[in-house]
């Protein structure tokens, strides 16, 4: 049997002829810095440390209540649809879970499990305008303006978007907040079906 690996010639001692002034070429480099090593240690000033400073930031600053609102807002629009794409029941409570109860995340789950069966993928992002926050006490209104005109259902198969999933450039939307547990949760969203207006 031949070995697909070319053979160097070995010396009577099984070094290969090559292996020679490679180990002499070793030998050379290593044998100085070893003696020096043997020798008395060298006296060598290395450069004085700096002190360790604290670079204070700044505290950062709270957001204001209506800040506050928009911030979970938007964060639950984007988990809203990572939550769709990700295609998994377990990954939808973990998005979700800052933004709704438990029975409006099983609602969700319900919902885009048929579409899951139903072989239906999202495309496109709409754009949101919000137009207005109105805060009284516990409660918050974002009212936004979406264009969801590029935005949608489709089937994963063909491409086809899923009747009635098209969106327009002035969706209406209202959505009320409600503080709980010092958190933004959004309760209840709401199209209306007139032109969007500030």
């Amino acid at each position: 049997m031949t070995s697909p690996i070319p053979q160097r010639p070995r010396h009577a001692d099984g070094v290969h002829a090559l292996g020679r002034p490679l180990i002499a070429l070793l030998a050379a480099c290593l044998v100085p810095l070893l003696a020096a090593c043997a020798g008395a240690a060298a006296q060598v000033h290395l450069p004085a440390k700096a002190a360790a400073t604290t670079s204070a930031r700044p505290a950062p600053v709270p957001l204001t209540p209506r800040q506050q609102v928009v911030s979970a807002f938007t964060g639950y629009t984007a988990a809203m649809a990572a939550a769709f794409d990700s295609r998994s029941p377990a990954q939808v409570r973990e998005l979700l879970h800052p933004y709704l109860d438990r029975a409006t995340i099983s609602n969700a789950i319900q919902a885009f499990s048929h579409a899951w069966n139903q072989n239906e993928v999202s495309y496109g992002h709409p754009v949101q305008h919000i137009i207005g926050v109105r805060i009284r006490g516990r409660t918050a209104w974002v009212h936004d303006c979406d264009d969801t005109s590029n935005s949608g259902l489709a089937y994963a198969g063909t491409g086809q978007v899923v009747p009635g999933t098209l969106g327009s450039p002035d969706d209406n939307l209202v959505t009320r907040l409600s503080l709980i547990g010092g958190h933004w949760h959004v309760g209840v969203q709401t199209i209306e079906d007139v032109p969007c207006t500030a």
